[in-house]
């Protein structure tokens, strides 16, 4: 989809302003809606002379570099112009080859990471890391299948763990109890790898114990749901059957049922 949840835009936006950022790249920016978050947070909000930039005939008003790639062109037009300073169309990998390192304060990838193959993925984190100072990843803790027809972009092909995430470097998780956030800051404590039978979470591990026990008790309510759905699922699945048996036994009985009399 062209968007994310709501639910993400807090904790997200909160880490995008911890730090300064002079330049941001949005990559996968589908309608806009985080370059246009940090077109008015970044540029706009605390600037008193605010109206001035939007009156400027041009783009360079903006004092905040906002970057997007989109790699479906129906959505481009919906995008409003003063959202990013260069928008690029094209596929993600071909379009991050050519930026050059460091060249970003600050790299978004929200909702994109699992349209990749993991191999792709792959490549495409090392990419973000490459360009970019500070990097936020965010990706479904259980990707859904999905394939829209003529959007071979939108189709879902790759799960990811916070453990894979760790292994690119990505240092910090930002709590939430359906969806990875990961952050890439080379200036933050790198996360120990977990062994092989470690059951630690590391989106936990910046928590104080009260927000740990919050998680915890999110976590164990995001699975009593998803077992919910399950089950709702497996019913509803039971009951269709049922009642196209009993359709099917009805179709069967009526050649055998005798004519009313006259």
């Amino acid at each position: 989809m062209p968007f994310s949840n709501s639910e993400q835009i807090s904790p997200i936006f909160s880490e995008i302003k911890r730090k300064p950022v002079r330049s941001v790249l949005d990559v996968g920016c589908g309608l806009g809606v985080y370059g246009m978050l940090c077109r008015v947070q970044l540029d706009l909000y605390n600037d008193e002379q605010f109206y001035e930039k939007l009156e400027a005939p041009n783009r360079d008003r903006w004092e905040i570099r906002i970057d997007g790639i989109e790699g479906t062109p129906e959505y481009v037009p919906l995008i409003p112009d003063w959202a990013y300073d260069d928008l690029e169309v094209g596929e993600a990998l071909q379009a991050l080859e050519h930026r050059s390192d460091g060249q970003y304060d600050l790299v978004l990838a929200l909702a994109i990471i699992e349209h990749f193959s993991k191999q792709d993925g792959e490549r495409f984190l090392d990419e973000l890391i490459r360009i970019g100072g500070r990097v936020i990843v965010s990706v479904p803790k259980r990707v859904m299948p999905q394939e829209v027809p003529g959007k071979p972009y939108e189709t879902h092909r790759s799960d990811w763990s916070d453990v894979d995430f760790q292994s690119k470097g990505f240092n910090r998780f930002l709590p939430h109890p359906g969806v990875w956030i990961a952050v890439y800051d080379p200036d933050d404590q790198p996360i120990e790898p977990p062994s092989v039978n470690s059951k630690a979470n590391p989106s936990t591990a910046t928590l104080s114990p009260g927000e740990e026990q919050i998680v915890a008790l999110l976590q164990q309510l995001d699975g009593h749901v998803q077992q919910m759905l399950e089950q709702q699922r497996i019913t509803n699945e039971r009951l269709s059957l049922s009642i196209r048996i009993r359709s099917l036994l009805e179709r069967l009985r009526r050649p055998f049922r005798s004519k009313p009399t006259s």
